[in-house]
């Protein structure tokens, strides 16, 4: 009987983290930005409903970035935390597609550019560069939110 009972507190321990993990929610909304040179920025931004830890891998047209060295993103509930930025020039036509990946262990640089394993949560963001745009629409600042899991 007692090897039962601990045999069942060793499944609960286990299975326990996997439940948190479903049970959490993560957003994730990228706010594009145009400065005076006429270059766009956009800056990641991740929010979660619970507490949690995530490495993230934002990949755009002609980038890739990732939180790496063995550094974890600590996401508090209602606490949004802006995790990365990146800037580049735009033109009329120019279809950009940002893709956001949150896994729960650090990146290697391997990783950075091709992930081993499968993602906690994946955002995929998308938009079609207006003629003359000075001002960009708020396309990818609609956040996307999803379990984490």
């Amino acid at each position: 009987m007692r090897l039962a009972l601990v045999l069942c507190a060793l499944i609960l321990s286990v299975s326990l983290p996997q439940r948190v993990w479903a049970a959490t929610q993560a957003c994730a909304w990228i706010v594009e930005t145009v400065e005076d040179d006429g270059g766009h920025k956009f800056e990641l931004n991740l929010s979660a409903d619970a507490a949690a830890s995530v490495s993230v891998r934002f990949k755009g047209p002609d980038f890739t970035s990732a939180s790496m060295g063995g550094e974890m993103i600590q996401l508090d509930p209602a606490e949004p935390k802006e995790v990365d930025g990146e800037g580049f020039d735009v033109s009329a036509g120019d279809d950009l597609k940002f893709v956001v990946q949150l896994f729960d262990h650090p990146l290697s640089l391997d990783e950075a550019v091709a992930p081993a394993e499968k993602s906690l949560a994946t955002f995929v963001f998308h938009r079609t560069v207006g003629a003359d745009e000075h001002t960009p629409p708020a396309d990818l600042a609609v956040k996307q939110c999803g379990p984490v899991g």
